[in-house]
């Protein structure tokens, strides 16, 4: 559990900067709500990912 708190945090952090980096001025959406629209799909992608490859090291034990 401790790991997956490590890991939401990190990613949190690495969403924050990627999008102060990369924001454009005239964006229409606040710092924060692309923030956590990165991180959802950032965090989600990499959890599918995970459990992709859970279920495949699984099916071929």
């Amino acid at each position: 559990m401790a790991k997956m708190l490590v890991f939401l945090v990190m990613t949190a952090m690495i969403s924050v900067v990627h999008v102060s980096v990369t924001r454009i001025g005239e964006r229409k959406t606040s710092l924060r709500q692309e923030a956590l629209r990165y991180f959802l799909l950032v965090a989600g992608g990499i959890t599918i990912l995970a459990l992709i490859v859970e279920f495949l090291s699984m099916t071929f034990q």
